[in-house]
């Protein structure tokens, strides 16, 4: 993440919770969305609060992604807010809307330090107790959607900017568990659906330093010692001032590739707060060039379709669209980078 002071802390205590009380898009706007499909296959998040109010949104969907990650509905706050008692309906929805319309799930996510139900981080636990519920929840979860969500982000944001295991007051995992916490997700992951891809996902390791390589050295040993991690995803949320270059993204996509795994962009997009659109547009077009130029980079993923949908707000203008629901030249960028079919 490239925010910087009060707008870094304000968008990481919202981090992913934008679009449930979003206006709809006045009629007609989705006609100003274009039908396309990528060499390189492109998805958005969605929330199911959002689309299932805005038919405009819904078009705009159907027309431009071939995919959808939930924002927040299989986020374990939201799916499991009491221990044992599920909360399935609005992922339930979405996917079941996916699937209709012929578009791939990715699930998102099943263990993050943030947006936690309070009786995790509310009592102290016993090692193999606590492995238990991290198990329990990932293989009732991942289980209900075998066959029908393509790939997990299994462990979100599980390393700090200085290359260190992220412990959170309110995420009991690496405290009790230690980095294995890691392994027993990914491994009960697969035992719920061994044909999903599963992916460890991270923030801010574009840049290089020491969060990129311990994300290397991470893959690196769990692919040696035959942990299910099939990719690693990058979350690319960027801002005009500092977005890596083409070149530098390329470098970190390799560095992960020589580990043996996939790497998908999985939630790009470019905060533009001064308007400059050419340099929001280089930056999408950097990014997703540097995928479409790599064996390894399978999907782009954008981070909300509209600057009303995104999760830092309207005023951050990141989004490809609008808050019109209008292309930008990033939009342009954007396709044009990936391949049009």
């Amino acid at each position: 993440m490239r925010l910087a002071g009060p707008l870094l802390v304000a968008a990481l205590a919202c981090a992913g919770c934008g679009g449930d009380d979003r206006e709809p898009f006045p009629d007609g706007a989705a006609e100003h969305v274009p039908r396309v499909e990528t060499r390189v296959p492109l998805g958005t998040a969605v929330t199911w609060s959002a689309l299932d109010a805005d038919d405009e949104l819904e078009a705009a969907v159907e027309r431009a992604f071939v995919s959808v990650t939930p924002e927040n509905e299989m986020k374990w706050e939201r799916l499991e807010p009491e221990r044992g008692e599920y909360a399935f309906g609005d992922a339930d929805a979405l996917v079941d809307w996916a699937r209709e319309r012929g578009k791939r799930v990715r699930g998102h996510t099943l263990v993050w330090h943030q947006q936690v139900p309070a009786w995790l981080g509310g009592r102290r636990w016993e090692a193999g107790e606590l492995e238990r519920v991290l198990t329990e929840h990932v293989r009732r979860v991942v289980g209900r959607y075998r066959g029908r969500v393509d790939t997990w982000d299994v462990v979100n944001e599980p390393l700090t900017d200085d290359g260190r295991w992220r412990s959170d007051e309110g995420f009991p995992f690496l405290d009790v568990l230690g980095p294995r916490y890691v392994e027993i997700a990914l491994r009960a992951a697969r035992a719920a659906d061994p044909r999903a891809r599963l992916f460890v996902n991270e923030i801010a390791a574009e840049g290089g330093g020491a969060k990129l390589d311990a994300l290397v050295r991470l893959a690196r040993d769990l692919r040696a010692r035959g942990v299910p991690l099939d990719g690693i995803g990058l979350e690319s949320h960027h801002d005009v001032e500092h977005a890596p270059g083409r070149s530098r993204v390329a470098e970190t996509i390799a560095r992960l590739a020589a580990t043996g795994v996939e790497v998908e962009i999985t939630e790009l997009d470019v905060a533009d707060p001064g308007g400059d659109e050419q340099a929001q547009a280089r930056a999408y077009r950097d990014t997703a060039a540097a995928c479409a130029a790599a064996p390894a980079c399978r999907r782009v993923t954008i981070w909300g379709v509209s600057d009303r949908d995104s999760w830092i707000g309207p005023e951050r203008r990141a989004a490809p669209f609008d808050a019109d629901l209008r292309p930008k030249p990033a939009w342009e960028a954007l396709v044009g980078a990936l391949g049009r079919r």
